[in-house]
C-alpha cells in the first residue's frame, strides 16, 4: 500500500492582533498591532485554516514569526527535530508547537502541538492538538524528511548558534 505524503510549505501571513472589542476602541490615526509570520502550510492550505474550520475564532498563530529572527530559528530547529519546543510543562517532551499565543509566543500560555517522528526518510505529525478540547482528529501527517528539511532548513540557520 503506497503511503500518501504530504508537502510541507510556508506562506507569509500578517494576522491583527486586536480583539474585536480592542480594535473597535483603537484610535483611528494609530496602526493596528500585527504579527507577521510565515504560515505552516500544508499541501497548499495553511494548517491554521484546517485549525479554524473545526475550531472558528480560536487565536493562535504560527510559531514562526518573521520580525523576530531568533524566535523563528528556535521553532524551526525544533520542528526538525534538532531542539526542544517551547511547551507548556505537562505537554510531551517529544511534542512541537504548530501554533502559539501570538502576544507572548510561550508555550506556557497556549499551544497546540503535535508528536514528531521521524520513520526512515520521513517526517510524522501524530496526536496532533492532543491539549485542545473539541479539534476532532486531524490524524497523521506524514512528509518526505527531504522536503520538510529543505522547507525548514533556511529559517533554522538564519543566524549562528549562540548569536
Amino acid at each position: 500500500m503506497d503511503e500518501t505524503l504530504n508537502v510541507l510549505g510556508l506562506a507569509e501571513r500578517t494576522h491583527e492582533l486586536l480583539m474585536p472589542r480592542a480594535a473597535a476602541r483603537w484610535p483611528k490615526d494609530r496602526p493596528r498591532p500585527t504579527l507577521t509570520v510565515l504560515e505552516l502550510l500544508i499541501d497548499g492550505t495553511p494548517f491554521l485554516d484546517m485549525v479554524h474550520a473545526r475550531r472558528p475564532g480560536y487565536s493562535l498563530r504560527s510559531p514562526l514569526w518573521v520580525d523576530y529572527p531568533r524566535i523563528l530559528q528556535s521553532h524551526a530547529r525544533a520542528l526538525l527535530g534538532e531542539a526542544p519546543s517551547d511547551l507548556a510543562v505537562e505537554d510531551p517532551p517529544d511534542h512541537v508547537a504548530l501554533l502559539m499565543c501570538p502576544s507572548c509566543g510561550t508555550g506556557g500560555c497556549g499551544v497546540l502541538s503535535a508528536r514528531l517522528l521521524r520513520p526512515s526518510g520521513r517526517v510524522q505529525w501524530t496526536d496532533i492538538g492532543r491539549q485542545v478540547p473539541d479539534l476532532g482528529d486531524l490524524g497523521t501527517l506524514t512528509f518526505d524528511a527531504d522536503q520538510y528539511s529543505a522547507t525548514l532548513r533556511p529559517l533554522a540557520e538564519l543566524l549562528p548558534c549562540g548569536d
